[in-house]
């Protein structure tokens, strides 16, 4: 009988300790407030991944402009595919090229034809973004931090 009332107390005494005892709850908050306008001023950045097409690894690294209104400015860039080095040059895609920014500060880039080549991630006000290259054959990613914000008229 004894056996039997201390089971009883320590399960009682457990269910109470539980009751009692504060739970963390992890409430995940959707990001609002994002736009094409976070995204804007020069940014370094650096590029590393493989990519099939030009036969394996990839990296680069350079400057890139986002001017703030869904339109890509300057990118310079270095870069190295599958060990074949190309020194300082332009990049094509700074062409008519442009981005998106969503509500959540999720977004894409675009060729001037519209063929999205690169989903983004806003970070931190505008401070930095992270890329993922959408291109077939690719596993690239990119990450680029402010350097300067383009002056304000």
């Amino acid at each position: 009988m004894q056996r039997r009332l201390i089971w009883v107390t320590l399960f009682s005494v457990a269910i109470v300790v539980t009751a009692l005892y504060p739970t963390r709850k992890v409430h995940a908050t959707p990001v609002q407030g994002c736009s094409v306008a976070n995204l804007k001023g020069t940014y370094g950045f650096n590029r590393t991944g493989v990519n099939n097409v030009v036969g394996g690894p990839i990296a680069s690294i350079g400057i890139q402009v986002f001017n703030g209104d869904g339109t890509i400015g300057l990118t310079r860039l270095t870069r190295s595919n599958n060990g074949d080095i190309q020194d300082w040059t332009y990049a094509p895609r700074s062409v008519d090229a442009s981005y998106t920014v969503d509500a959540d500060c999720t977004g894409s880039l675009f060729t001037a034809d519209g063929t999205k080549t690169n989903n983004l991630v806003v970070l931190d006000g505008g401070k930095g973004f992270f890329l993922l290259s959408e291109a077939t054959g690719t596993i690239v990613t990119e990450e680029g931090t402010r350097i300067e914000e383009e002056k304000k008229d």
